[in-house]
């Protein structure tokens, strides 16, 4: 009985999907031509591209969740990167080209108005820390900014370069022979402004770190993807200089605008400013999303976390908050702040027998942790955002440093075991509640905002309705797949349709909800997304060729993952805080995925590549104390709902450990269209084109959908970026090139040959290219995944 009820259940989604095919299909792209300039290629009417030179810029995370007050602990450090892609359009019928420093270019860049942070905006390098290790709080450069880096090294460059000879005493620590300097990133960059660096074929940026098998070390991580301008990590607040008066104890949520716009401008080789006929120089901005969790709401006044640490006696927070508002100008706010703070340190020593409060000092004005000083959550906590493999962090000072927990796991484990806070339809509202939830208008960030996740001390507000309703910072009412306008094409396989038909269209009831209602963060982050990696092993990544479970049916993707059980598949696919509490089980039930095999004998190491076809596996946590996570095997990808090619990049493990080869790597490690980055014409991660606009006043991030408008061929259209931005085009938004070919009138086949070509398919001819991607299968493959 059961397996026939699983069957109607397949074959039920298997004609849903067969409805979501488009037998025909507007070839027409979903825009006009009104703002580009007509004109005349080999006789055919075309359109000039917008401007001279498009400069597309970017930060590669869709939301850096940092605090800005480091005096009492630091979860993640401030870094905000600003990165960009340039391009000379192909005006009148010639090809574009990628710039890069051999064109005689330079990029300029800075924040508009967000040139600095240490001071009223951050406390960082004015809040003391051992970065030495003798105990004092006195040698030059001890304080958090160079501490919480030490973990990464170089020997000469950031080009990866190991001398001859090299021993571990000619490391280059960060923050210790290299000081980071006030207001700018690990690299050197400065907030103030400055010129980007070019990252070449291979990548750049590139830093190393040890792991936790002793005789792996200088591993290399490659902070910069290949043809990708960058300004690495840069101390970045949510607040802006015209509007940041006052002293850091005066800050409100009124003083958040989290979608900063960083701005880039080309220039030549000698510095100077490259103008069009009119004097005009080429000068775009990009979002550089930069927000603090919500911490505060919970761990503070009446929040469920103040009140248990009252409850078992623990009083300092209290004793916090009352010094901080003795201060005139001390804010609401930052009161709490501070309480929220000393709160989670006095709760992490009563439950795990830390010390971190050993010499707090409650009527000091600074430096109240005392000898302790500051606590780094990755000095025990291994995190692979920052590049911290090993544990316990061999430069962790103040108190005993242990091998604890993956930072991800130690945070998501305990806090959805918790407070759960399932929605009406049983979804975790904490990922939206945890996360940061400001609005770019400053307007919209207090409790009046009828989508704010919870009121201001942490209750969830979407308990009987839908989450994702609500809105604010990371993702929710924000991104392309929160967007209930987003329309078709959506190019999605049968697990994308599976999740379009059950979950996107249905309401909190699992009733049809007469729109587009969009995924939830655990619709993308889950055990299923985990297993179509783990079962890859490609050997063509746009054509999807090799083995892989994400071209298969629902069936055989069902069988794989669930062992043929539907609700089984149904309960990780879209995963529910209630009941066995799903969401919890991500992470407490996380298999680490296979980093390389080990074919030496005698205990000796001989490392191949995972798919190696002898050898032990060797997992991901037997050499990194972050595990996986926030790496290729356990992020989400393009890949899992969307049809090929519409995926990722199988860089070849250019980048690994990062990525792997055979696989998919991470979206802001991939390029298609040739050497163009996803995120040129996408935008990145949380934040993806076409970000929801529900006017200027309500719209959670204003900036993106600004940021589309720069690329957009009519003014309107607010999607991912067009081929009219660099190409000649004819009335169908098509490339000019693809003149005399089946391509020419088809924009949406156009754009699925564009993201069939990967790097060096823009050397081939016309010709050679069609001939590689025919007509015939774009077209299907548009037919088939068009929702």
């Amino acid at each position: 009985m059961i397996s026939k009820i699983v069957r109607i259940s397949i074959a039920a989604s298997v004609l849903m999907s067969a409805a979501y095919c488009a037998d025909k299909y507007s070839k027409t792209p979903p825009f006009t031509l009104d703002k580009l300039t007509p004109t005349k290629v080999n006789g055919v009417n075309a359109y000039q591209p917008k401007n001279d030179y498009s400069l597309f810029v970017n930060y590669e995370l869709g939301m850096h969740c940092v605090g800005f007050e480091m005096s009492y602990c630091c979860v993640i450090p401030p870094y905000n990167s600003i990165q960009s892609q340039a391009i000379q359009a192909g005006k009148d019928g010639k090809m574009p080209k990628l710039l890069s420093p051999e064109d005689n270019v330079k990029l300029y860049y800075h924040t508009r108005d967000n040139s600095y942070s240490e001071g009223n905006k951050m406390k960082y390098w004015s809040v003391p820390k051992d970065v030495d290790g003798d105990g004092h709080f006195d040698s030059p450069g001890d304080n958090v900014a160079n501490y919480v880096w030490g973990h990464l090294f170089i020997y000469k460059d950031l080009e990866g370069t190991i001398p001859q000879g090299a021993t571990e005493k000619d490391r280059l620590r960060i923050g210790h022979q290299i000081k980071v300097k006030i207001d700018a990133g690990p690299s050197g960059k400065p907030m103030s402004g400055g010129y980007l660096e070019y990252a070449g074929k291979e990548g750049g940026n590139v830093v190393m770190t040890d792991t936790l098998v002793p005789p792996v070390k200088n591993v290399k991580l490659v902070l910069t993807a290949s043809h990708i301008w960058d300004a690495l990590g840069l101390p970045l607040t949510a607040f802006n200089d015209s509007t940041r008066k006052g002293t850091i104890r005066s800050i409100t949520e009124k003083d958040f605008q989290p979608f900063q716009y960083s701005e880039v401008t080309l220039h030549d080789a000698s510095g100077k400013e490259i103008t069009d006929k009119n004097g005009k120089g080429y000068q775009y901005f990009g979002t550089n999303p930069v927000d603090i969790p919500n911490c505060y709401a919970c761990h503070s006044r009446n929040g469920k976390a103040a009140q248990m640490a009252r409850d078992e006696g623990l009083k300092q927070g209290d004793a916090e908050y009352a010094y901080w508002k003795g201060y005139p100008d001390e804010s609401e706010y930052m009161a709490r702040l501070s309480e929220a703070s000393i709160n989670i340190l006095s709760l992490h020593d009563a439950h795990h027998g830390t010390t971190f409060l050993a010499d707090y000092q409650p009527e000091a004005p600074g430096n109240r942790l005392g000898k302790v000083g500051e606590v780094n959550c990755a000095d025990c906590h291994g995190d692979n955002v920052s590049g911290n493999l090993e544990e316990p962090r061999p430069v962790a000072t103040g108190y005993k440093a242990v091998k604890a927990k993956t930072l991800t796991e130690a945070i998501h484990g305990f806090h959805l075991g918790m407070v759960p806070m399932p929605d009406g339809a049983g979804r975790s509202q904490a990922c939206q509640s945890c996360h940061p939830t400001h609005f770019q208008n400053p307007n919209m960030n207090d409790d009046t905002n009828p989508f704010r996740v919870t009121d201001r001390y942490g209750e969830g507000r979407f308990s009987k309705g839908d989450i994702r309703k609500s809105g604010g910072g990371c993702y929710v009412r924000r991104d392309a797949h929160s967007n209930p306008n987003a329309k078709p094409p959506f190019f999605l396989n049968a697990y994308g349709k599976w999740q379009l038909e059950n979950v996107a269209m249905k309401d909190e009831h699992g009733k049809n909800a007469g729109e587009l209602r969009g995924l939830y963060c655990t619709n993308c982050h889950t055990k299923v997304a985990q297993a179509f990696y783990e079962a890859d092993d490609l050997t063509h990544d746009s054509k999807q060729e090799g083995k892989t479970l994400r071209n298969k049916s629902l069936q055989e993707i069902v069988k794989a993952v669930a062992g043929g059980d539907m609700k089984r598949f149904e309960a990780i696919a879209d995963p529910k805080a209630t009941g066995d509490n799903e969401v919890l089980k991500y992470y407490t039930d996380h298999k680490s995925a296979t980093l390389v095999k080990n074919v030496g004998k005698d205990g000796n190491l001989d490392l191949k590549p995972w798919n190696h076809p002898t050898g032990g596996d060797v997992p991901y946590n037997a050499a990194s104390a972050g595990n996986d996570w926030w790496l290729a095997a356990s992020e989400p990808h393009c890949a899992d709902c969307h049809a090929a090619p519409f995926v990722e990049q199988d860089t070849g493990g250019k980048y690994f450990p990062i990525d792997q080869p055979n696989k998919y790597s991470l979206y802001r490690y991939s390029k298609a269209h040739g050497s163009i980055a996803c995120q040129t014409c996408h935008e990145s991660t949380h934040g993806l084109y076409s970000t929801r606009f529900d006017g200027n006043e309500r719209t959670v991030d204003v900036t993106t959908h600004e940021q589309a408008l720069q690329y957009s061929p009519d003014g309107k259209y607010s999607g991912p970026v067009t081929c009219a931005a660099c190409h000649t085009v004819n009335k169908s938004g098509v490339p000019v090139q693809l003149e005399g070919t089946e391509y020419a009138n088809d924009y949406w086949a156009a754009v699925t040959l564009a993201h069939f070509m990967r790097e060096g398919d823009q050397k081939l001819s016309v010709k050679e290219l069609v001939e590689k991607y025919p007509y015939t299968a774009s077209s299907k493959i548009v037919k088939e995944s068009w929702k």
